[in-house]
């Protein structure tokens, strides 16, 4: 299990996070690796990215974001009627607090090259989210048993960003049905398990992946035994979501709204 009380105080300074991104991103996801991704994405709806997070980033967001969750998560042991029932067994941290407390974080989900390679891989020009409840969100998985479960979203784009993983053999990994629909009147995740291919993925604390979350149920594997699981859950939209109706329920309960400056 990781150890707990890293250091919060940073190793790196928010105004230099975009340009952290663009160097290492330039050396590790050129154009010929982002048209593999692309292409990964395309098939499957999901698709994770390696090495993501620069090392010297990596330490400075996990610091950050542990510190905030140990400090100010709320524990969620919880089901939900909107998603069939499905369970979330949870720690969780929401906007409003991270964008007073988690500048490095904040900082990661408005970089240019955040859009620009997201955009790359999923093959269409994407947005931050309108609504600021969705910018970021923390969520932790400490106890065995912990998951968060078979669920949809609202907007079209998720990136999530690994800081801490187990290995794969005590859970932790994702799970993933494309080409399902979230019905809030009448979930049916029973049906959409039938319905299509179960596909997994293992992660490293590093790594991020991207999930097309409106038409891809998705879910993280229960963590057992002495395991721990943290990572910033990051939305982006494209352009139909900015004009669409949208509704929060999950998100607000579990991780509390947003506050409310622009997008």
């Amino acid at each position: 299990m990781p150890v707990s009380g890293l250091n919060p105080s940073p190793t790196v300074e928010a105004h230099e996070v975009d340009e952290l991104l663009a160097e290492h991103w330039s050396r590790e996801f050129g154009a010929d690796v982002l048209a593999e991704y692309h292409d990964r994405f395309a098939a499957e709806h999901v698709v994770v990215l390696p090495g993501l997070c620069p090392p010297e980033l990596l330490t400075a967001m996990r610091a950050e974001a542990c510190d905030i969750v140990d400090r100010r998560g709320a524990s969620h042991r919880t089901t939900f009627a909107i998603t069939d029932g499905t369970p979330r067994n949870m720690t969780t941290v929401g906007q409003p607090i991270i964008k007073a407390e988690g500048p490095l974080i904040d900082a990661f989900y408005f970089a240019p090259e955040l859009l620009r390679l997201t955009a790359a891989v999923v093959g269409e020009r994407v947005h931050t989210c309108p609504y600021a409840g969705e910018h970021y969100v923390i969520s932790r998985l400490t106890r065995s048993g912990d998951t968060h479960g078979w669920h949809w979203d609202d907007y079209t784009y998720g990136i999530i960003l690994v800081l801490e993983a187990p290995p794969y053999r005590d859970g932790g990994f994702i799970q993933a049905v494309q080409n399902t629909s979230w019905d809030k009147e009448n979930p049916d995740v029973h049906g959409a398990l039938l319905s299509s291919v179960v596909r997994s993925y293992a992660l490293n604390a590093g790594d991020a992946y991207i999930v097309k979350t409106d038409t891809t149920m998705h879910r993280v594997y229960p963590i057992r035994g002495e395991s721990r699981r943290t990572i910033v859950n990051m939305t982006l939209v494209n352009d139909a979501d900015l004009t669409r109706p949208m509704t929060h329920e999950t998100n607000d309960f579990l991780f509390g709204g947003g506050s409310q400056e622009p997008a």
